[in-house]
């Protein structure tokens, strides 16, 4: 195995560089290391220059002005360079693992491979400088041009050191396009049930990135232990993962295309969807999108959104109606995208008519009315949460019929609905 290509190169910017530079100017080996070396092999642009490094987190402290001990228990410390960060650390050897998450010890080394053979995976655990080029010592760029998720050394050991692992090489599967090694992916099934050591918020980030790069990879999870202890019976649907992908390619807000796809993959779930999600440390705000999109998958009273047969009025009182349960214009968007997504037909069509309900200011919200609260309250007519009641009820009605939506006519039917 070639285990220093000097033919790979790589641009580094300018002030990652620099950082290179000062640590060699003071006696130091340093190297760019891990996801930005793979990103830079592939072609692609890394978000972030980590860099590795002999010298030790005090001696990174004395050589540079402006620094913050981000993780100096191993080993790590933040330089800034202007405007930027990267994170310096020295090379290290763990010692053994505590609970499946963090090694009980950390030892500093001197060797640039020790820190290398720690890593999780092989396309992680490249190196380089502009002096030794790209340093390989266990296969990664042959698997990069293989596209294979492969762990460094014995995957047993990898996937007992921390069980997170199991779900970052699904990941890192879904993120690249890459098949996940045999020997490894026969340790994931024979190591799936350790995940239940991993806490959900670490679980949550993992698999929240899968189903950002790939849905269509979370069907791996259903022949895992992993599926058990998250899901319980729950298998995800292949068909659903496909129709979750179709959302790239006609929507773009993350937020909201995040939480779409998320309510795709659970379109067969019959549990409690919002327990689950919970259970899963999702933000209440992150909760509610999901939980309004999976809605509007499943309920009929939006059924004419797929009917080929729906007249012009039938699909703009539907897109009224969800308008109006979505409470945000936005939301409402991504619920539609969802519901209709292999009807490409109809996309043009439904969104015309959507957005003319919006530009024309048609009525699909209680603030719409040409009534308020507080004209109840003064004609005797409800207090307190019937306001709210009865102002729903005449939504009802004007969304259905836009002409009664005149102030006269509002409290009439007001009257009418009070004295039934």
């Amino acid at each position: 195995m070639n285990i220093h290509n000097r033919t790979k190169k790589i641009e580094i910017p300018t002030r990652a560089r620099q950082v290179l530079d000062s640590i060699r100017g003071a006696g130091f080996e340093a190297f760019v290391v891990g996801g930005c070396v793979r990103d830079s092999v592939m072609g692609k642009t890394p978000h972030d220059w980590d860099i590795t490094t002999n010298a030790l987190p005090e001696d990174i402290i004395a050589i540079f002005s402006r620094t913050i001990p981000t993780g100096i228990q191993h080993g790590t410390v933040t330089v800034l360079i202007d405007d930027e960060a990267f994170e310096v650390t020295t090379y290290r050897l763990d010692g053994d693992y505590l609970d499946m998450r963090r090694p009980r010890t950390v030892s500093y080394s001197q060797k640039l491979e020790d820190d290398l053979s720690r890593r999780d995976f092989t396309i992680n655990a490249m190196a380089y400088n502009d002096q030794l080029g790209l340093v390989d010592r266990f296969g990664g760029l042959e698997d990069i041009e293989n596209k294979l998720v492969r762990c460094v050394g014995e995957p047993d050991k990898r996937f007992n050191e921390d069980a997170l692992r199991i779900l970052r090489a699904l990941r890192f599967s879904a993120k690249l396009s890459f098949d996940i090694e045999g020997a490894t992916m026969e340790s994931i099934r024979r190591n799936s049930a350790n995940i239940e050591k991993v806490s959900m918020e670490r679980i949550n980030t993992e698999f929240e990135g899968i189903i950002k790069a790939n849905t269509n990879k979370l069907s791996l999870i259903n022949d895992l232990d992993i599926r058990a202890y998250l899901f319980g019976d729950f298998v995800f649907n292949q068909a659903d993962l496909t129709r979750a992908m179709k959302l790239e390619d006609i929507a773009s807000d993350e937020g909201y295309l995040q939480a779409s796809k998320r309510a795709m993959v659970f379109n067969h779930y019959r549990g409690d969807l919002k327990g689950l999600l919970r259970f899963f440390k999702y933000s209440k705000k992150d909760i509610d999108k999901t939980i309004f999109i999976w809605t509007t998958l499943r309920d009929d009273k939006y059924a004419d959104l797929l009917n080929e047969n729906a007249t012009w009025d039938d699909l703009r009182l539907t897109l009224k109606l969800v308008l109006r349960d979505a409470r945000d214009n936005i939301l409402a968007k991504y619920a539609i995208y969802a519901k209709i997504i292999e009807k490409y037909a109809n996309i043009g069509l439904i969104f015309n008519l959507f957005n003319d309900i919006i530009e024309t200011g048609e009525c699909f919200s209680v603030s719409h009315l040409q009534i308020s609260g507080r004209d109840i309250i003064d004609e005797g007519l409800a207090m307190g949460k019937e306001v709210g009641i009865l102002l729903d009820a005449l939504l009802c009605q004007v969304i259905s019929q836009p002409q009664l939506n005149e102030k006269k006519r509002l409290l009439e039917m007001a009257r009418k609905i009070q004295k039934q």
